[in-house]
Parts: structure tokens; C-alpha cells; sequence
């Protein structure tokens, strides 16, 4: 009974040196705070609505006007104004009055009556690749819309079946269900995969904080410093990963158990990991700078940014000693996909493996005889 009294009392201890070190509790409490309530605001709205865009009609004819009605109809674009000429247009999209140009050429209709290919002119802004999506899909949509109106009248005209005639211009009906992201949000894709990096970060920070130049904890304080950071942002993972989804109305199906089970192990890495760094890297400000510098490559090694199977296999490997590179994936399963057990078992072995290899490099770096350290009071 002692001996629990004494685990617990040192578990305190360790919680007590975070909010004792200034720098350590910004990090590992209020950053997280502050990215909970700033991070998913520019992403509330989900998807990119209203698109503003200007227009030059050049053909100024019913097919013109009715393709134009048609692209404002759509939530994707908004027409807000009309240029007569392409200067024109060209300046207020450099003032970023709009972020697209439309522009239907002369003599439209005209091709479109003779069956000719009736070309319109799009142009978006490639900068902001959403904004350039929305605009090109709105009038691809619409261009197809009524060119099947045109085809579909051209054949019944001549005495085809109404029937057939959808039938040829349409053979195959395609129906698009986004699963386990039903509105096709960005806010429902990147915030609980972004938040499982900032989570890794901001231990590895805080860790390097308060032990960096200092030798490991021994005796009870070797088991009670990191289960207590553990403990701390297990409790972090259940607010990034439960609460704020609730909060935002990000759709979730997993169950807890399940995410303890891959959060659990992940921490462990991340601890392990960042008594490496501290040991490996004697200076608080060295740790810190180095994992600033790594954030932005862990990000797009992470998967969330652009797809891992497109990533070099070489980079992909490297990137397997981050705990993030794979935890990442198996959270968003877990969440978003309702991912069993047996799902993420290769993730939750990979994030094993990594706490037991960081744990023993960090030993190792601190048994160098030419590594001198202070004794650690946390």
C-alpha cells in the first residue's frame, strides 16, 4: 500500500513539474486549447460555397443566358459581375473582386443548333485548388447538362423513343455516396487526423521542455514521469477526438475502447520517443527547434495532404519511425470508419515496436560516456 501511495504521489509530482514549467504547460495545455478553438474555424463551413466569378457573354443569345442561369443556379459558383471585355475581367480578378472568369464566345447557340462542339472558356484561380474545383465542376456539370438537353432533343426529333433516346445518352446511371463523410467536408477530413500530429508534437515539445540536459528519472520516478504525461494526453485524445468532433459536428462512429486501444499505444511511442530527443538533444531550445522544423515534412508525410501510396517509398519507410505516420491513419479508421480491433493491429504493433525502440535508444544515448548530464528533479 506504501508503495502505490508513493507511485501516486510521484505520478503528481510529474504532473505538478508541468504546470510548475511555464513553457511546458503552454505547450502541452494551453496550445492544445487554443488549436482546439482555432484550428477548425476556417473549416465550420466544410465545403466551399459561392465561388464569386465574373462573366463575359459574348454570344448574348437564350442558350448563352440559359448556360449562364444554370451556373449561378449551382451552390458552387456565384456570377457577380459582367465584364465586357477580357481586361476587364482580368482586373477585377486580380483585385480579387472574383476568383474565376466564364466566357461563352460568339456565335454559342449557333453551334450548338448545328450540332457543332460549342466551346466556353473557364478560367480559375489554380492557386486555391477548392476554389478551382468548385468552378470547373460547376461548369463541366452545367456544359454536360445541356449539351445532354440539346442531344436528347436532336434524337427524339427524329422519331427515336423517349426511352432510348435517355437511354443513349445516358447508359450507365452513376449514384455518389460519401461514406463515413456524408457532406463531403474538409472540416469532417482533415481535423481529427491533423489533431492526432499536433498531439504527438506538442508532447514531443513538452517532453524536450522538461528533460532536455537533465539525466532519465530513476527509481519510482521512471515508471511515474511517463505514465503521467500518458495519462495527461489520454485525456487530450478523448477531447480531440471525441468532444471536439461533437462540438463541430464532425460525423464519428467508433467506439472508445477501440481508440484506446491504438491511442494508448501511440502516447507511448511519442513519450519514448521524446526522452530520446531530450537525451539525444541536450537543450531545450534544440529540441524545440528541431520539431518545429520537422512539423511541416511530418504533415505531408502523414498522409492527410496527399495520398502515402503516392509517396516515395524510400520517404514512406523513413517516415514509419514517426509514430504519427501510422497512427494517423488508424485513428481516422477508428472515428470516422467504425475500424474493429483487428483492423489496426499493424498499427498498434508498429507504435509497440516504436516505444520499446525509442525507449531503449534513449537509454543507450544516456549510458555514452561522453554525454554529461544534470540530475532530473521531475
Amino acid at each position: 500500500m506504501k508503495a502505490i501511495t508513493q507511485f501516486i504521489r510521484a505520478v503528481l509530482d510529474a504532473l505538478r513539474g508541468v504546470l510548475g514549467d511555464a513553457s511546458a504547460k503552454s505547450t502541452m495545455i494551453v496550445g492544445i486549447l487554443i488549436y482546439s478553438v482555432l484550428y477548425p474555424q476556417p473549416y465550420v463551413g466544410e465545403v466551399v460555397r459561392d465561388v464569386p466569378v465574373t462573366i463575359i457573354d459574348q454570344d448574348q443569345s437564350t442558350a448563352s443566358r440559359s448556360f449562364l442561369r444554370q451556373i449561378d443556379a449551382s451552390d458552387k459558383v456565384d456570377i457577380v459581375a459582367t465584364a465586357t471585355n477580357m481586361a476587364d475581367a482580368r482586373d477585377a480578378f486580380f483585385r480579387r473582386d472574383v476568383y474565376g472568369i466564364v466566357i461563352i464566345p460568339s456565335g454559342f447557340e449557333g453551334d450548338l443548333l448545328a450540332g457543332r462542339p460549342a466551346p466556353v472558356a473557364a478560367y480559375g484561380d489554380g492557386s486555391y485548388l477548392l476554389i478551382y474545383s468548385n468552378l470547373m465542376s460547376a461548369v463541366t456539370t452545367v456544359a454536360r447538362s445541356m449539351g445532354a438537353q440539346v442531344n436528347y432533343a436532336r434524337l427524339t426529333a427524329t422519331g427515336i423513343d423517349d426511352g432510348l433516346a435517355r437511354t443513349l445518352l445516358q447508359p450507365v446511371t452513376v449514384t455518389n455516396i460519401s461514406v463515413f463523410n456524408p457532406q463531403g467536408g474538409y472540416a469532417s477530413y482533415v481535423i481529427p487526423a491533423a489533431f492526432v500530429l499536433i498531439l504527438q508534437q506538442t508532447l514531443l515539445m513538452g517532453i524536450g521542455l522538461l528533460h532536455a540536459g537533465l539525466k532519465l528519472p530513476t527509481g519510482l520516478r521512471m515508471w511515474a514521469t511517463p505514465i503521467a504525461y500518458i495519462s495527461l494526453y489520454l485525456g487530450w485524445v478523448a477531447f480531440t477526438q471525441i468532444l471536439l468532433p461533437f462540438l463541430y459536428g464532425i460525423p464519428r462512429t467508433g467506439d472508445f475502447a477501440t481508440l484506446l486501444l491504438i491511442a494508448l499505444p501511440f502516447l507511448c511511442a511519442c513519450t519514448a520517443m521524446g526522452f530520446a530527443l531530450a537525451v539525444a538533444i541536450p537543450w531545450r531550445e534544440g529540441v524545440v527547434f528541431f520539431l518545429v522544423v520537422m512539423g511541416m515534412p511530418l504533415f505531408f508525410l502523414s498522409g492527410i495532404s496527399w495520398p502515402i501510396e503516392s509517396i516515395p517509398e524510400h520517404l514512406r519507410l523513413l517516415s514509419l519511425l514517426v509514430p504519427s505516420s501510422t497512427a494517423i491513419s488508424a485513428f481516422v479508421a477508428v472515428d470516422q470508419m467504425g475500424a474493429t480491433p483487428r483492423d489496426i493491429a499493424p498499427a498498434v504493433q508498429t507504435q509497440i515496436a516504436l516505444a520499446i525502440g525509442y525507449t531503449l535508444l534513449a537509454a543507450a544515448i544516456a549510458q555514452l560516456p561522453h554525454v554529461r548530464r544534470r540530475p532530473s528533479h521531475r
